[in-house]
């Protein structure tokens, strides 16, 4: 029952324009994202991401700078199947590793201890 509430909350979020628009072209931070052609470069080298790993970076560059829970995460990228906790947490690392200089030291996709993620902008940019 969970996971179909879940699954509802998702679909009426998009369906009441929560999702950006076709074509639309993200930036922050010298990462660039064109949804019309699925394309993704940072510091002007192409990224290659998992679905999975774009839709989680498309939701947090619609949103820069904001807070998004683990639970609306998990929700919006998995729609409510997404198996263990943990996956959001294995999705954020492999991305981390694609987009960061030191995925050790993350400038970007920060962690907010006990509530989820946030996309920084660094200081030096």
């Amino acid at each position: 029952m969970r996971k179909l509430l879940a699954r509802i909350k998702a679909l009426l979020r998009r369906s009441a324009g929560g999702e950006e628009s076709p074509g639309k072209r993200l930036e922050w931070a010298g990462i660039v994202m064109d949804t019309e052609k699925h394309e993704v470069t940072a510091g002007g080298k192409a990224v290659h991401l998992t679905p999975t790993e774009y839709r989680l970076l498309e939701l947090l560059m619609q949103r820069p700078g904001r807070m998004l829970s683990r639970e609306y995460i998990l929700d919006s990228v998995w729609e409510g199947y997404y198996g263990s906790s943990k996956t959001l947490d294995v999705h954020v690392r492999h991305l981390r590793e694609k987009l960061e200089t030191d995925p050790s030291r993350p400038r970007l996709v920060k962690t907010v201890r006990g509530a989820g993620y946030r996309l920084d902008r660094p200081a030096d940019s």
